[in-house]
């Protein structure tokens, strides 16, 4: 590796580091390849929430964008994510989100890199930042999740930090509580791991004093962190708000990132297990019950629910380093024997005022040449479709595909249904599902009962040659993107 082969004489005259040129190839990865960072449709109704909130300041709490679901209790967890999202959009273009969202990884695998290097001889560190590295390649999006990320990885190297020094948390930790509640539901995290931290130190503790001065300590943390998550527009509902995905097992059946991983490509959670498995076993770790009940959990969650990958790939090697380091002091002893080991040492060192500015050079100049060009979505909308249905002055409700959704919102139109979960719930989403892809008496009735004068659907959709021949409705427009049927009276005729 290059990075590796970076001399101490070197690494003193440029005063650069491991996690600052880690970070650097993880950012020119993602402008360089900007587009792939849009590869659904979900940024178009996070940019068309932002939009509404910035307009209207104010955060709705009722259904606002879709017709189907107008007026219904609702509220947007990631409201302040919106909006940063929607001013970037609105001046930078795509390319603001790609930068942001290149930024946002960057500086979490940089604090996971530095955290590790707190712990591991550097020649481990690396090895588990590139694990880490190689996890976030396939989990890059410019959404919500991957803006949480600093804060999940700060979050939880400041608990596990005070954890190994047998010390509570400071209280002042749990003001950045506020800001994360506000931004994702990611936030359940952070306090999931925050009480199984605290029930860790009180198990261990060695006396029954140490027992009481750490229940004292870590549940004033506890209550302090709670208390923060109700700093938000909502209040207690947005603390029970993303309980309620967890009540929607049909949804989770369709959508890919709800769905388990698939291992017959390549994952790079496989990677991660494999590594983690055969050190394992042939290094003899042995290693607290409960620590490795918290990475057994969080990579039962992977399993699950593929979104999850990033959890098992940013924290849980902040879980494990400060327990693993005792074990590889005993094998490998001292670090700076080998002269791969001595420059790995000298790079592992904080980057000085040089390096920064150096640092700074090169992203800007990686800026310059990766977002010089203009930065589309690899996923293609129905714009040629829409453009066709206002041309001949479609106008009423459109029953349109779930991935269309978002970009109907962003496009003013209201949607049938869009990748929003919360205000359609399971037995509606359900009943799309089976309206659209089920060739019966199901699809006419939907479109009776909801007024439909036109559809939006992708040429895959059952419901698509069901359309075709269903009596009063006629196909307007169709290409590899979209194909759209209006209603006998919903256009005029060419």
């Amino acid at each position: 590796m290059a990075i590796v082969a970076i001399s101490s004489v070197a690494r003193s005259r440029l005063g650069v580091s491991l996690p600052l040129l880690l970070g650097l190839v993880v950012y020119s990865e993602a402008v360089l390849f900007g587009g792939m960072l849009i590869h659904d449709g979900d940024p178009y109704w996070h940019i068309a929430i932002g939009r509404w909130i910035i307009a209207h300041h104010a955060v709705p709490t009722r259904e606002v964008f879709s017709f189907s679901m107008a007026g219904t209790p609702w509220m947007p967890p990631e409201w302040l994510f919106e909006i940063v999202m929607a001013w970037l959009y609105d001046h930078f273009g795509w390319a603001g989100l790609v930068a942001a969202s290149g930024l946002s990884v960057a500086a979490a695998l940089m604090l996971v890199t530095r955290a590790l290097l707190h712990s591991l001889p550097p020649v481990i560190a690396m090895i588990g930042a590139s694990l880490t590295w190689n996890i976030s390649l396939s989990c890059m999006a410019a959404r919500p999740p991957i803006f949480a990320l600093p804060i999940l990885v700060a979050w939880t190297a400041a608990l596990v930090a005070a954890r190994s020094r047998d010390r509570r948390p400071s209280p002042v930790l749990a003001l950045l509580m506020v800001l994360w509640a506000n931004l994702h539901p990611s936030y359940l995290v952070g306090l999931g791991l925050t009480a199984l931290l605290a029930a860790e130190a009180i198990v261990l503790a060695p006396d029954w004093p140490a027992r009481v001065r750490d229940t004292r300590g870590w549940g004033l943390f506890c209550i302090l962190s709670i208390a923060a998550t109700l700093v938000t527009p909502f209040g207690i509902d947005g603390l029970l708000l993303p309980f309620k995905l967890t009540d929607m097992p049909f949804t989770a059946t369709f959508v890919s990132e709800w769905q388990s991983p698939n291992f017959q490509q390549f994952n790079p959670l496989e990677l991660w297990l494999m590594v983690v498995v055969f050190a394992g076993l042939s290094l003899g770790w042995r290693l607290p019950p409960i620590r490795v009940g918290m990475v057994l959990f969080l990579l039962h969650t992977a399993l699950m629910h593929s979104r999850h990958i990033l959890l098992v790939g940013f924290v849980a090697p902040l879980l494990l380093a400060p327990v693993l380091a005792p074990h590889f002091r005993r094998a490998f002893g001292d670090p700076r024997t080998a002269p791969i080991d001595r420059a790995m040492v000298e790079l592992a060192k904080p980057a000085n005022a040089t390096g920064i500015v150096i640092a700074s050079v090169v992203l800007l100049a990686v800026s310059a040449w990766g977002l010089r060009s203009a930065i589309r979505p690899i996923i293609a909308m129905p714009e040629r479709a829409l453009a066709t249905a206002a041309s001949h002055h479609v106008e009423g409700p459109v029953l349109n595909d779930w991935s269309f959704g978002g970009y109907l919102m962003f496009r003013g139109v209201e949607p049938f249904i869009d990748g929003r979960y919360l205000p359609y719930g399971d037995a509606f989403v359900r009943r799309f599902y089976e309206a659209t892809r089920v060739p019966d008496g199901r699809l006419p009735r939907l479109l009776s009962e909801y007024g439909i004068t036109w559809t939006l659907l992708t040429p895959e959709y059952p419901a698509v040659l069901l359309l075709d021949h269903l009596p009063g409705w006629r196909r307007l427009y169709a290409d590899d993107v979209a194909v759209v049927h209006v209603r006998d009276d919903a256009a005029a005729h060419d």
